[in-house]
């Protein structure tokens, strides 16, 4: 039996050899057709631009910007809620039927300016019966007074004591009852008073939940919401880490000269307002570890509603002015960030630089480098310290050679 299965095996061996010839011949001619599809035409050139590259030991072809001085002033932008200074919840002091309503829901209104008139009638007449009782009172005094002045101007001995102190404690009493009668009378004014509701302060005028006809009473409730449109006030939070160095950097003083203010809409407008500032609460928040801070904001135009939202800008009211280039001139390496810098004679120097603020891809170079003075922007990994440069262009889309390297125009003939 073994050599039966030894001979099948042998059978089979010629069919694998030929399966497996022609699976490599359809491969290699597979592979032969895609090296060819790699292959430029017949007669094609190397592709565009493969001549800019520099000849082997000629200048680094480079693109380089004029460091300029200008003032980088990124802001800071936080998440701020409008609020009004003031705001009043209208209610009505005395009870009565709503007799008259002053004002038009959403208008503006200033303070002392009428809103409603609750019917005055009973109070009125409330008023002239404390004033009748005042004048009744005064009458009883007088009389008082009167009498014992009779009898303190009597012979000692046709009195007696016990009618001088009765008409001395007449006179008291009188005095008492007139007193009670003005304030019985000032109460009574005070609720005529209360029949006209005026605004307390200026701003605007919400819904109003009375109107004509309506009984109203202190237990309503808010019969309508004024709020104050203008100055307003945008509140967001600083982090306990920015507050202080806020704090330990400028006097608590001169925050509001040193720091600028702005805002910018849900619609991306940034408002032509700085802000004023207001206060900062008194305690940090313990669960986020943030301090409420509030700014000041004209607001003639209305375009700051209470409760809206807003970014807040803070940046620097008045930039310090440093030489500033494009970011892709910066390396990094192990000693730290460095620029390149295209000498008068065409060869590149290696500057080592403290970089500041960043913005819009530019960032400010602290030290290393001079307002003025050309700065390597691309082709910086090609660039060898104190060996010439091939300038491309400076920045400002000109072209052209440097001291010791061949003109820009034959850079690119093949």
């Amino acid at each position: 039996m073994g050599d039966n299965i030894k001979n099948e095996n042998q059978r089979e061996h010629p069919l694998i050899r030929g399966a497996f010839w022609l699976t490599a011949s359809v491969c290699l001619f597979g592979l032969g057709w895609l090296v060819r599809g790699w292959q430029p035409p017949h007669g094609m050139g190397p592709p565009p631009g493969a001549m800019l590259g520099p000849q082997p030991g000629g200048p680094a072809p480079v693109a380089v910007e004029v460091a300029r001085e200008e003032a980088l002033n990124p802001p800071a932008a936080f998440i701020g809620q409008v609020e009004p200074v003031r705001d009043v919840d209208l209610r009505a002091q005395v009870e009565g039927y709503i007799q008259e309503v002053h004002f038009r829901e959403g208008a503006l209104v200033r303070a002392g300016d009428l809103l409603f008139t609750i019917d005055p009638e009973q109070y009125a007449a409330r008023v002239a019966l404390r004033q009748a009782e005042r004048a009744q009172a005064e009458a009883a005094l007088d009389r008082a007074e009167r009498y014992l002045k009779r009898l303190e101007a009597s012979d000692a001995r046709s009195i007696s004591q016990v009618d001088l102190d009765t008409a001395r404690s007449d006179v008291e009493q009188g005095r008492a009852a007139v007193q009670q009668a003005k304030a019985n009378l000032a109460l009574a004014e005070i609720d005529l008073k209360h029949t006209r509701i005026v605004a307390p302060i200026d701003g605007r005028v919400g819904r109003t939940v009375a109107n004509v006809g309506d009984f109203v009473s202190p237990a309503l409730g808010t019969l309508v919401r004024i709020v104050q449109i203008d100055p307003i006030r945008v509140v967001f939070s600083v982090t306990d880490r920015e507050y202080l160095q806020v704090r330990e950097n400028i006097e608590d003083a001169a925050v509001q000269d040193a720091l600028r203010v702005r805002l910018k809409l849900p619609t991306g407008t940034i408002l032509d307002l700085v802000g004023t500032r207001d206060f900062e609460d008194n305690e940090m928040s313990a669960e986020t570890a943030t301090l409420p801070v509030r700014v000041r904001f004209n607001n003639a135009q209305g375009l700051l509603v209470p409760n809206g939202y807003v970014t807040v800008l803070i940046d620097k009211a008045q930039p310090a002015r440093w030489p500033t280039v494009s970011q892709a001139a910066l390396v990094q390496g192990p000693e730290g960030t460095r620029v390149y810098v295209v000498a008068p004679d065409g060869t590149a120097q290696v500057r080592a630089v403290q970089i500041g603020a960043e913005a819009d891809g530019r960032v400010e170079l602290r030290s290393g480098v001079q307002a003025g003075e050309r700065v390597v922007v691309q082709g910086v990994q090609k660039v060898v310290p104190g060996q010439p440069v091939h300038v491309l262009s400076d920045g400002d889309g000109k072209t052209g050679g440097t001291r010791g390297s061949a003109p820009a125009a034959e850079a690119v003939t093949p």
